[in-house]
């Protein structure tokens, strides 16, 4: 049976999905004002936010785990300063990157606080890591049930905002099984545990929060 947190079995349904999503990737991160020679995506999937950071940064590496969306991110996001790794975030060993930046993929590690102290390890002195992951008061996996209500609560005004085509199409993928799948395999942190993980990890962390997701900003002072 395939790996239900695996994006394989719906690469280019997700990176259609990511499409739709004006800003979700990337609004946040590119906010921060951020500059420098070189930047990583940790978990970039299909480029979307590596693409933007390319105008930003002298270089940008983006690793993702699933070899059908490095090949899309190749394919469709590709610029002359940007390099796609398919490989585990644990893998990567370069050291002393401007940005180190993960986007709603920690909550799929088998060990979250290894990984932010990983990551943490990458980056310079004077350098970010910035983090946006989900979170669920409520729940540690949300059930099916409530993401397929914000499905057809949120259609009408999406029609609206994509067109019928679009509209349906993303309806289409929230209720499709690949995805709610995925869906059930994952684990959230509430807002208080990841504010306290995170404060462990990343002292002085500044976060906001996203709604669905919190985000956190650090700058390694030494």
């Amino acid at each position: 049976m395939a790996d239900p947190a695996s994006f394989d079995r719906f690469a280019a349904d997700y990176d259609r999905f990511v499409s739709l999503q004006p800003g979700q990737h990337t609004e946040w991160v590119l906010g921060l004002g951020l500059r420098g020679q070189r930047a990583l995506d940790v978990g970039c999937g299909s480029g979307h936010a590596a693409e933007r950071l390319a105008g930003q940064f002298e270089q940008v590496v983006g690793v993702d785990l699933s070899e059908p969306m490095i090949s899309l991110a190749r394919r469709k996001r590709s610029r002359p300063n940007i390099e796609y790794r398919v490989a585990d975030v644990f893998a990567v060993d370069d050291r002393e990157f401007d940005l180190v930046y993960s986007h709603t993929m920690m909550h799929h590690l088998p060990d979250y606080r290894a990984g932010l102290e990983h990551l943490k390890s990458l980056v310079r002195v004077g350098g970010t890591v910035a983090v946006v992951d989900n979170v669920c008061d409520r729940y540690p996996t949300p059930p099916r049930s409530l993401y397929l209500l914000g499905a057809w609560l949120g259609f009408p005004r999406q029609i609206s905002r994509l067109g019928l085509r679009d509209a349906w199409f993303e309806f289409r993928f929230w209720h499709s099984r690949p995805w709610l799948d995925h869906l059930a395999s994952d684990r959230y942190l509430s807002r208080t545990q990841f504010r306290a993980l995170y404060d462990e990890v990343f002292p002085g962390a500044q976060y906001t929060d996203l709604g669905f997701a919190l985000a956190m900003r650090w700058t390694c002072d030494g």
